[in-house]
């Protein structure tokens, strides 16, 4: 799978994975909108498409475009979706936190 991150995450160039494009409203229906932050969306998807059969998707896009990538695949299972849950809040954070600016204290 292409869109797990891994250790050397943000070394490698991304030109080489396409983004998603939803070409259509009724493509992407999401199952939950998380929230936006810095000018992005995080919402949850099932999806059938990819080659891990149905998932449950975590994925952010630009707030303004039609554009999204998966950051997380989980199992449709109640399991899979706390999973999915807990890792589009933490993205969601992460993008608060960028939104801020600030830097984080270690205090």
């Amino acid at each position: 799978m292409t869109n797990i991150i891994r250790p050397n995450f943000g070394s490698r160039s991304r030109e080489a994975e396409p983004s998603e494009f939803a070409s259509s409203e009724e493509e992407y229906q999401p199952l939950h909108v998380y929230g936006t932050a810095a000018g992005y969306v995080v919402a949850l998807l099932e999806d059938a498409r990819g080659p891990e059969g149905r998932a449950l998707k975590v994925v952010v896009g630009s707030a303004g475009k039609s554009t999204i990538e998966a950051v997380a695949v989980m199992p449709v299972t109640d399991e899979g979706r706390v999973d999915a849950d807990m890792a589009a809040m933490a993205v969601l954070r992460a993008l608060e936190i960028v939104e801020q600016g600030d830097e984080p204290s270690l205090n």
